[in-house]
């Protein structure tokens, strides 16, 4: 899966920084193992959500010696929060979704994490279902109003 991989990467590196992952190079593969996983079990979206974040939290408290502060390509040191872990853990777990084909099952869970603020879920809701009216503009609206849309 060199594909996701590089998209793993690509996600993991602006936010994290060269530095820390090669300190922890098993963290892309820690989270590619369970993107995989959750397209082989009944886990539910919400519960990848929770193992992605603590991968990512485990990685930078252990990688950064307990600091959680890494330092980005750009040379800037920044102190990695909780928010900014589970913003990226839900970036991360909507590959998991992209990848499936969009149906109810799906469609609800997305809900339901959207509900617990993923804005993921909520883009990729926008984007791969027909969503009318309310539900629409609720979903543009928390996403605008967070700076979320793209």
């Amino acid at each position: 899966m060199p594909g996701r991989l590089d998209q793993i990467e690509g996600l993991l590196r602006p936010a994290l920084g060269g530095e820390l992952l090669a300190r922890c190079p098993e963290l892309i593969y820690a989270v590619n193992a369970q993107l995989v996983r959750f397209l082989r079990t009944q886990d539910t979206p919400a519960a990848l959500w929770r193992k992605i974040d603590s991968e990512l939290f485990n990685a930078v408290y252990i990688g950064t010696g307990r600091s959680m502060v890494v330092t980005l390509d750009s040379g800037a040191r920044v102190r990695v929060t909780s928010d900014g872990i589970h913003e990226l853990a839900d970036r991360l777990l909507s590959l998991a979704y992209a990848s499936k084909s969009p149906n109810s099952l799906l469609q609800d869970a997305l809900f339901d994490l959207a509900r617990e603020g993923s804005f993921a879920a909520m883009r990729t809701l926008l984007e791969r279902y027909p969503i009318d009216g309310f539900d629409r503009e609720w979903l543009t609206q928390v996403l605008s109003e967070n700076d979320q849309l793209s």
